[in-house]
This record gives structure tokens, C-alpha cells and sequence, in this order.
């Protein structure tokens, strides 16, 4: 991953002979603060000016004392490494390196980032920040950042070319050399261009020469923590505005939300606080405590005066305040809605006659009027039993449905208010309208059809399926209730509940007397009935099926001996007659174990097939009865025959079984051991020869070779699809098998995880590039061939791998944030187990090398408890699994790959995008530096990748093993 420059925190004590140190000073260091604040103002000239080109005044170690003076949160080698760039890249230039220090240090607060600028952005003097959350320019890395800032100054300083290639995307837009000197590089400070400069601020470059002359007194007194003289902070500035646009009348309007800005000045930074004081209570509001934050939004809410302030104070300060500004102004009151019109339509046509009809739905439609937009409120009143009824509450709708469901007299009415009025309404308009009762329905004709022919006869037969059709009629259109009565038992069953279908289906399957009937109402009736009609038929009983003949035949030839021959296939037939058509059903008896089998159940079939597969004597049977009959049989018929041994082997059962019980649902686990048993039959004696398959493979398996042995076990340790099997001969065979039997069932394993791997970087983003003398090799290019390799390895053991790369669109999207959300969606949308982001590092430093692994143990989307933030890190004293498990991944990770050399450089828990809002165990790797050419030539060379993959592979079998 391309470096972006983070620096780390530092804690150390305070002891109290540094506080000493500190007390001694504070006299001289108040004169210095009285002397500063009553400078007087003036335009700067050249006698007393601050050249930006030039050698530096202050050394790289008293940048960092008077940097440790005012943030103790950083480590003192990051910001030597960091003066140290500045140092080297301003000298290249022949810019001041303590000028560009300072600024960086002002324009950034110290390193902390606290404006629209973040770290990430390696911008550190705002460039291209113009306010209101624009955040600038993105530099790739720190000392293109700090480059930047150099090539800007020399801009405003020097008509110079530059040294280095121009990074900075705002160098073209300075006028050349307009500001030779520091204190002409605020808009205002320079006399020969009064409208020109880096910064707003008028006192820009001077606030810079000060911080430079407390870095120089710093110094010179050697205290390392760093006493800050202030100003008075001053008031430019308060300013109104609704949507952009400033207020000039002092006239605001209720319930309106307004802008409140201010502009200050101060040596250290203003701090802003703001207030309201309502003048009718004499009543102060805080809208807003100490902070930078130039503007503050209010939305009145009350008609009267009011005084809108603002107090500032130097950003050091300890009073309560520098100065304050307050400007009254006057929110006027609201004028009141009115009502237009009201009306009722039903399917776009405005009712007249002020008459609806019973469950019909209505569009009550209202319009208004008022200054600032109107409310509508909508209500019913039922004066039948004098009850409210509020439709909708108060919304900018223009119109709500209502839907009749009871007849009489009620008022349908709105409720109007301007947008901002607190009043509970301004007006209201109600009109009456009669909800008259629908008229009953009628029931025309009521008749029974079998097979589009109309039953005249009222005879029904038992299993046949008969359509009842109705015919009524009704003003809003009829509801039909079809019920059959069992005249037998007097019992009635409802065919179908209340609709508009005007026909059912209905199968007797008993005879009988009974009513056929239906209940009729209007579509908008409330009541059980309108109407109803009744036909009495008569069920009845269907003729009993006749068996005419039963034969067993062999290849087309009767069986006359009644002897069969086990292993071959036999064909079973059956002749039967009855008045509706005849249902078969086939049976088989094994008399020596007095058992049924049911070969097919019933059915027209009149033939079925049976292999006997065990000798002895057997029953072969049929069952008839009639197609409509609901008893279990009419007729049978069971013929004797005599099951001869074969010479070939005749297999009769195959049963897989664990601890002595049959398995009996084809479902096995992995691990365990199952007992394969055999039963076969042949004239000679069988010998069994024991086989499985992995469907998932297409593989054989040779259990057993051929032996007289009727079982063997088996341990499955794999999940997946097998066929289970046996081949049989008889014992003096020359055949390679008699007889086969297969069956397959299912192994479960542990449950198939699902891993998604992030290949950083991709599409337009190259990510961080090695050298020339390497070859320019791209980040991207590098961590993708360790993703597939890994990818490749996952899949062998049988895990489920997602890539990022073949999900998300590289190449499109609006912004980096956009990019990283839509690759953490490709696991968090299908509850992933594990996401795993693979980078490469880089780093100014070309000796730096080595791997580390990051994870977050603050995850908003899964757990807030226990959540801390130091410096810009959001931590979690009371991590989630999710958490947990990545913590202890990351530790898996580089305890692996310390085994190849190189740097362990340990983990860290830092909110990066994709491991804190990841739903699952997350982490991201870093596998080595690009910029470090030894350590990218092993990075971009196969080999050394497939250890990286296999290193990895171990730590995720690992997680997953624990």
C-alpha cells in the first residue's frame, strides 16, 4: 500500500524540574506575549522584512524542541525523519527551511490536522483547501507533500525555475515573485499587491515571523516545553446568511435556518464561541462552546428580538474571552395559511352530489396558500356517533385516500398552517357527505358441470371432480361463499371463503345425499349474507373393479412352471375391468419371512417389474378397485412361484451402518467409521468385491478386493458426494462381476468457509512503484499475483474464495472511500468469514523493509462499547469477536512469515477503512516494501511469492483450526 505518513504517539512524564524551569520563565515570556500584542499596525517594507529565500535561521533540532513544545503526540524520530525532508527539500530550492517548517506547522496545527485537511492527504499547507469541507489537494506521499509546499512558496517569492519536477497543482495559478518576504504573504500584508497572497488571513506571514521568534527565544532559553506568548483575539467580522445569501435587513423569519459566520484574527488561532439572547425573556442561549469552527447554524423558532454574538479569544488564551461582537435582529411573525378549495373524487372525478358510495376509496384533495409553504392536516368526523378521526398529520401532501366502510352522514376536512407556524392550525375548511348502503345481492342460477356438460340428472359419482358455477347480481359486484352439506352426518364444509371467483371445483368421495350451495353479498356489504341458494344431489356408489388375469413373464415368454430364477427381471401383468376404469396396486410376499413389499402403489399402470434377489418362495399379487372407489381394495388376486438359486450372483441388500444401527437417511460425517455389509445369494457362494466413488473427483476407490467377506469399514474424511458399492460373482466365476448394486450418500464435514481476498489497489490506482533501476514495478501488479497464489491454495482445501477484483469496477468510481466500501461490500454482503486485504509498503526511507499486518479493534458496525479515541484512533477496550479474531490472525500472519527474513514489524491497530466497518475477522497485510529495490525484486519474483501465499495459507488454516 502507497505510505501515507503516520505518525505515531508518544507518552512521557513531566518532571518537576521541567515544571520549575517552566515557572521561571513565565515572566519573561508574558513581556515577550505584552510587547507582541501592542505592536502597532503597519505596511511591511523591506528594512524590517523576513526574506523567504535564503539560508535557515534555526537549526533541525530546535524545529523539533519548539515543535515537542506544542504536541507531545507524536514519536521524536518521525518528526526528525520528517524536519529532515523539509530540510533537504527546501535547501535544494533555496527556500528558508525554518520558514517552510513554520508554515507547515501553522497551516496544519502542529500535525494534527484539525481543519478540512486530513493526514491521509499528505497536503500541509491547504492547497486547494478553499473552506467549507473542500479538502484539497492528495499528495502520494510525504516528501511529494512537503515538495509541494516549497514549490507554492517559491512561487510567491522567486521568478526561479524549479530544481525538481513541479508537484504542486496550483503553481501555475501564482503570480511569480510577488511576495519576496513572509510578511507579505497574507492577502492585505503586501504593499505592492494588497489583493494577492497565500491565505485570507491579513496577518498570515506576520502570526508565521512570531512563531518563528518564539522557536528562536525557545531556543535561546532552552525550555523544552515551550511557553506560548498570545494576542488579543479581534473581530472582523459577524455575518448572517440564509442559503448563501448575507441578510442586510435584520429581518429574520421563524422557523428558517440561518448561517451564522464569523471572521477573527490572532497570533495563535481564534477560538470561536457563539450565543443568542432572546430580548423578550432576557434570556442567553449558547449555540456553540470554544472551538475553530468559524460558523455556527440557528433556526429561530419564536417571533420577537434577538441578539446574535459571538465571543473570541487567542487559541492560548485562559481568559474567557477577547472580544465579542453582538448585532440584534428582528424574526418577524408568520402570516397565516389559507384554503383554496376541497374536493373528493373517486377515479379522477370530482364528486358533486356530495354523495360516496360503501367501501369505495376516495382522493380528498386540498389546496393552499401561504408565504412560506403550507401544512395540511386531514380529519373525518363520523356524526352518526360524533367521533374524530385524523387521516394523516400535518405534511406538505396536498391530498390522502379514505375508503368508506360503514354507511351515514360525516364531514371530511383539512387543517391548514404555514411551514413555520407553531399555532396548531390557521384554518380549516369541513364539508358533509352521505355514505349511502348498498343494495343486496341476488343469486341467478346455481348449476354442476362434469366435463363442460351440465349435470341435469342431480347424480353424482363418487371421485369424479365437478365445477359449480354461480350467476348473482349486485350494484358494486357480488361476493360468492361457496358450502357442501353432508346430509349423513348434517355437516357442513365450506368450499371456498368470500370472492369474486363465480366458479369452484369439488370431488366427492363418499356416497351420499347432500346440498350444494352457495352465499351471495355485495362487494361492500358488511353483512354475512344477502342471499343464498341450495341444490340437493345425490352421490352415488361406484361399481366394484373385476381381475380378470395376473402373469409373470420372462423377455416376452409366460412363466408357466411358476419357477423363477433370482437376478433375473421379471414382468408382472394384470387385467381388470370396472365402470369408471381400473386402479392397480402390485405386491410381493416373501413367505419365508412372512414380509409385504408393495412394489407400486395404485395406479392405471398394468404391468411392473421385480428382480428376485434371494431364493424361496414368494406370493406375486395385485390389488384392484374402481378409478372413484374409496375403499382400500375391490378385488386381489396372489399367485405362488419358487425362487431358484442363479449361477450368477444375485445381490439382495446393501446397508451402510454405524455402531450396529442401519443409516437410513444417506447422511454421513466425515471422521467417522461406518460398517459396509453385503448380502448376496449364488450357487456356488459369493464373493464380494467393495468399491467408492468421489462424485466430486469422478475417482474409484478399491475398499476390498473379491473375498467371501460380507462386510468392511470405511472412514470418510472428506465432506462431499460418494457412491458406495459392491461387486458380486459366484464363487467359480471366469465374469469380472455378476451383479453390482451403488448408493450414494452425502459427508458432512466442518461447514465450507468463505473467504474474500482484496488485491489492494487495481484499475486506475497503481498503488505505490518501485524504482527505475527495478523497473517501475507497480504495487497493484505485485500483491495480485500473491492473491491469486493464495487464492489457489484456499480453493485445494476446499474453501470458498471470492476475489474483490472480479467484483468491483477499478476503473469508475467518485472517490477512494466509494472504492474501499465497494470492496468490503463484496463480504459484507454475503457474511463472509474472513476478509483479507494484501499490499505492499513503501516509505521515503529507500533502507526501510519488512511486513507487518493491521487490524481494528474498533468496529462501528458491530460493537460501540468500551469505544476510546486517542489522537485520531478509535480503539475498543472491549473488542468484539469479530475483533478478537483478527487481532490474533494478524499475530498468526507475521509469526508466519518471519520464517522468510526481512523485518517483523509487528501489527497495529489502526481504523483503516476496510478492516474497522469489515462484518467479519479482518485484517490487512503488508508483505514488503516496494520502495526498498532488494526487497522488490524478491516481492516481484515468483517463488518468493508462493512462500508469501503458503505463509499465509498457514495462518488462516490455523485461525480457522482453533
Amino acid at each position: 500500500m502507497g505510505k501515507i505518513f503516520l505518525l505515531k504517539e508518544r507518552r512521557g512524564n513531566i518532571y518537576m524540574g521541567e515544571i520549575e524551569n517552566i515557572a521561571k520563565k513565565i515572566p519573561i515570556i508574558l513581556l515577550i506575549s505584552i510587547i507582541v500584542a501592542f505592536v502597532p499596525s503597519f505596511k511591511v517594507h523591506a528594512s524590517s522584512t523576513t526574506p523567504i529565500m535564503g539560508q535557515h535561521q534555526l537549526a533541525q533540532e530546535q524545529a523539533l524542541n519548539y515543535f515537542r513544545s506544542r504536541n507531545s503526540e507524536k514519536s521524536d524520530q518521525d518528526i526528525k525523519d520528517f524536519i529532515s525532508i523539509i530540510w533537504q527539500e527546501a535547501n535544494l530550492e533555496g527556500i528558508r527551511a525554518d520558514v517552510v517548517f513554520m508554515q507547515i506547522m501553522k497551516e496544519t496545527n502542529f500535525l494534527r490536522f484539525t481543519g478540512d485537511v486530513k493526514e491521509c492527504q499528505n497536503n500541509f499547507a491547504g492547497i486547494g483547501a478553499t473552506g467549507d469541507g473542500v479538502a484539497g489537494a492528495y499528495f502520494k506521499d510525504t516528501r511529494t507533500g512537503v515538495r509541494a509546499v516549497v514549490q507554492h512558496l517559491k512561487a510567491y517569492c522567486s521568478t526561479e525555475g524549479l530544481k525538481n519536477p513541479c508537484v504542486d497543482p496550483r503553481f501555475t495559478y501564482v503570480q511569480r515573485g510577488i511576495s519576496p518576504y513572509v510578511e507579505w504573504l497574507g492577502i492585505g500584508e503586501n504593499p505592492n499587491y494588497p489583493d494577492k497572497g497565500w491565505a485570507a488571513d491579513n496577518n498570515y506571514g506576520k502570526s508565521i515571523v512570531e512563531m518563528m521568534n518564539s522557536a528562536k527565544y525557545l531556543a535561546n532559553e532552552g525550555d523544552s516545553q515551550g511557553n506560548i506568548t498570545t494576542s488579543k483575539a479581534t473581530i472582523n467580522n459577524l455575518e448572517v446568511s440564509l442559503d448563501g445569501n448575507k441578510m442586510t435587513t435584520n429581518e429574520l423569519e421563524p422557523g428558517k435556518s440561518y448561517n451564522i459566520k464569523a471572521y477573527g484574527n490572532s497570533s495563535n488561532g481564534v477560538l470561536y464561541e457563539y450565543w443568542i439572547k432572546d430580548l423578550s425573556i432576557n434570556s442567553w442561549i449558547k449555540l456553540k462552546d470554544y472551538s475553530t469552527s468559524t460558523q455556527v447554524t440557528w433556526t429561530p423558532n419564536k417571533p420577537g428580538k434577538y441578539l446574535i454574538g459571538v465571543h473570541v479569544k487567542d487559541k492560548y488564551s485562559k481568559e474567557k474571552l477577547d472580544n465579542f461582537k453582538y448585532v440584534e435582529y428582528n424574526v418577524a411573525s408568520l402570516k397565516k395559511a389559507t384554503i383554496s378549495s376541497l374536493e373528493v373524487s373517486l377515479d379522477g372525478n370530482n364528486v358533486v352530489n356530495n354523495e360516496l358510495q360503501l367501501g369505495k376509496t376516495y382522493n380528498i384533495k386540498a389546496y393552499g396558500s401561504s408565504s412560506n409553504g403550507v401544512l395540511y392536516e386531514y380529519w373525518i368526523k363520523d356524526l352518526s356517533k360524533n367521533s374524530w378521526m385524523k387521516l394523516r398529520d400535518y405534511s406538505t401532501s396536498t391530498q390522502v385516500t379514505w375508503t368508506s366502510n360503514k354507511s351515514g352522514k360525516y364531514l371530511l376536512g383539512v387543517h391548514v398552517k404555514d411551514r413555520y407556524s407553531e399555532e396548531r392550525l390557521d384554518n380549516f375548511k369541513y364539508v358533509e357527505y352521505n355514505v349511502a348502503s348498498p343494495k343486496k345481492a341476488t343469486v341467478n342460477s346455481l348449476e354442476v358441470i362434469l366435463d363442460g356438460n351440465k349435470v341435469v340428472t342431480n347424480e353424482l359419482d363418487p371421485g369424479k371432480s365437478y365445477n359449480i358455477k354461480v350467476y348473482g347480481n349486485s350494484s358494486n359486484g357480488v361476493l360468492y361463499e361457496y358450502w357442501i352439506k353432508d346430509l349423513s352426518i348434517n355437516s357442513w364444509i365450506k368450499l371456498k371463503d368470500y370472492s369474486t371467483s363465480t366458479q369452484v371445483t369439488w370431488t366427492p368421495n363418499k356416497p351420499g345425499k347432500y346440498l350444494i350451495g352457495v352465499h351471495v353479498k355485495d362487494k361492500y356489504s358488511k353483512e354475512k349474507l344477502d342471499n343464498f341458494k341450495y341444490v340437493d344431489y345425490n352421490v352415488t356408489s361406484p361399481k366394484k373393479a373385476n381381475i380378470n388375469s395376473l402373469e409373470v413373464s420372462l423377455d416376452g415368454t409366460k412363466v408357466v412352471n411358476n419357477e423363477l430364477q433370482a437376478g433375473e427381471i421379471y414382468n408382472i401383468k394384470a387385467y381388470g375391468s370396472s365402470f369408471n376404469g381400473v386402479l392397480y396396486e402390485y405386491w410381493i410376499k416373501d413367505l419365508s419371512i412372512n414380509s409385504w413389499i408393495k412394489l407400486k402403489d395404485y395406479s392405471t399402470s398394468t404391468q411392473v417389474t421385480w428382480t428376485p434377489n434371494k431364493s424361496g418362495k414368494y406370493l406375486i399379487g395385485v390389488h384392484v378397485k374402481d378409478k372413484y372407489s374409496t375403499q382400500k381394495l375391490d378385488n386381489f388376486k396372489y399367485v405362488e412361484y419358487n425362487v431358484k438359486l442363479s449361477k450368477k450372483a444375485v445381490i439382495s441388500n446393501l446397508e451402510v451402518s454405524l455402531n450396529g444401527k442401519i443409516v437410513t437417511n444417506n447422511q454421513l460425517n466425515s471422521g467417522k467409521t461406518y460398517s459396509i455389509k453385503t448380502y448376496a445369494e449364488s450357487l456356488n457362494g459369493v464373493l464380494y468385491e467393495y468399491w467408492i466413488k468421489d462424485l466430486s473427483s469422478n475417482s474409484w476407490i478399491k475398499l476390498k478386493d473379491y473375498s467371501t467377506s460380507t462386510q468392511i469399514t470405511w472412514t470418510p474424511n472428506k465432506a462431499g458426494k460418494y457412491l458406495i458399492g459392491v461387486h458380486v460373482k459366484d464363487k467359480y466365476s471366469n465374469e469380472r462381476l455378476d451383479n453390482h448394486k451403488y448408493v450414494e450418500y452425502s459427508i458432512q464435514g466442518d461447514l465450507i468457509k468463505t473467504i474474500v481476498l482484496d488485491a489492494g489497489h487495481g484499475g486506475k490506482d497503481s498503488g505505490a512503484v518501485s524504482s527505475k533501476a527495478t523497473g517501475n514495478v507497480h504495487e497493484a501488479d505485485i500483491v495480485q499475483k500473491i492473491t491469486i497464489k493464495l487464492g489457489n491454495l484456499l480453493k485445494k482445501a476446499g474453501y470458498n474464495v471470492i476475489y474483490t477484483r472480479d467484483k468491483v469496477d477499478n476503473y469508475n468510481y467518485p472517490s477512494i472511500t466509494q472504492n474501499l466500501e465497494d470492496r468490503i461490500n463484496v463480504a459484507n454482503s454475503i457474511k463472509a468469514d474472513l476478509f483479507m486485504s494484501i499490499h505492499a509498503d513503501s516509505f521515503d526511507i529507500p533502507s526501510a523493509n519488512g511486513y507487518g499486518a493491521h487490524y481494528s479493534s474498533y468496529r462501528p458496525n458491530l460493537d460501540n462499547s468500551g469505544v476510546y479515541k486517542e489522537g485520531d484512533v478509535y480503539y475498543d477496550r472491549t473488542p468484539c469477536d469479530a475483533a478478537l479474531k483478527s487481532k490474533v490472525l494478524s499475530q498468526l500472519i507475521v509469526n508466519e512469515m518471519s520464517s522468510l527474513g526481512g523485518s517483523n514489524r509487528g501489527i497495529e491497530d489502526h481504523n483503516l477503512y476496510v478492516t474497522r466497518n469489515a462484518l467479519m475477522p479482518s485484517v490487512l497485510v503488508e508483505t514488503g516494501f516496494v520502495s526498498n529495490d532488494t526487497e522488490v525484486r524478491k516481492l516481484n519474483s515468483d517463488s518468493y511469492q508462493n512462500q508469501i501465499a503458503q505463509k499465509l495459507y498457514n495462518a488462516v488454516t490455523k485461525l480457522f483450526s482453533m
